[in-house]
């Protein structure tokens, strides 16, 4: 990876995205993925690496912000599953080519949302109580979040349906990803043979972008606190649903 120009002004723009996503706007998360994506083309994947140190900065100020609203219960009955799909997620890392890469993770965003929008049209009021449906999605959070930083949406659809007010919404996401984004650490930075996905230019390169998170994580805050309450869910939605069409469209 070269340090260009562009790359860092790419980096600022996804940055800004990534620290607005933990701290008031859940849905900027996976367009700040897919803006880091074009500054690692033809290595996307590494892209994950450059992302995840970001991201474990951007969850310590939203905790800071929002532990308080934690559902504890309900973030320890997922991680079992989570964990499990960590490792599937890994798997697939091996497995996937740069390009099928981001193919993927459009698709998933898509299909998530779209069961969301559906479940609220024909008022499936008892899958988000399902034990199952909290696996299912636990297991897709743990597999996305490994596969590319790109559980925010699974994640979303899960709060959401659980019809939590914003506080305790971003209270859960809040404590939910710092700890699973610490956990990923180790697994992507080396730890894992041939999976050292975290090297000496994306450390720099993440030093570099540190300005631009931490303006996105300001303006994430103000945001957070002028959005009224009916509207936060679905800005949320329909952000998570643009960005990965968009992708589909032009591939």
């Amino acid at each position: 990876m070269i340090l260009s120009l562009s790359v860092i002004v790419t980096g600022l723009i996804a940055a800004a995205f990534f620290g607005m996503s933990k701290t008031g706007v859940p849905g900027l998360g996976i367009l700040g993925v897919i803006v880091m994506l074009s500054a690692f083309e033809g290595a996307e994947k590494l892209s994950s690496g450059a992302v995840l140190p970001l991201l474990v900065i951007a969850d310590s100020f939203a905790v800071w912000y929002y532990w308080r609203g934690a559902d504890w219960k309900r973030i320890r009955f997922m991680l079992p599953s989570v964990f499990i799909g960590l490792i599937g997620g890994t798997i697939f890392l091996y497995w996937v080519n740069d390009h099928n890469f981001k193919i993927f993770l459009s698709v998933l965003v898509v299909v998530l949302v779209s069961f969301e929008i559906v479940r609220k049209l024909f008022r499936l009021t008892m899958v988000p109580k399902s034990k199952i449906f909290a696996w299912i999605m636990g297991l897709l959070a743990g597999f996305a979040t490994q596969a590319g930083n790109a559980a925010g949406p699974v994640m979303s659809v899960y709060l959401a349906a659980q019809n939590m007010n914003k506080k305790d919404f971003m209270g859960t996401w809040a404590v939910f990803f710092f700890i699973i984004n610490v956990t990923k650490l180790p697994l992507i930075g080396g730890i894992i043979p041939n999976l050292n996905m975290i090297t000496l230019d994306t450390i720099l390169l993440d030093f570099i972008l540190l300005p631009g998170l931490l303006v996105g994580v300001l303006v994430g805050r103000r945001v957070f606190m002028v959005v009224p309450e009916k509207y936060f869910i679905p800005i949320i939605m329909v952000l998570n649903l643009i960005t990965p069409i968009v992708i589909l469209i032009h591939k």
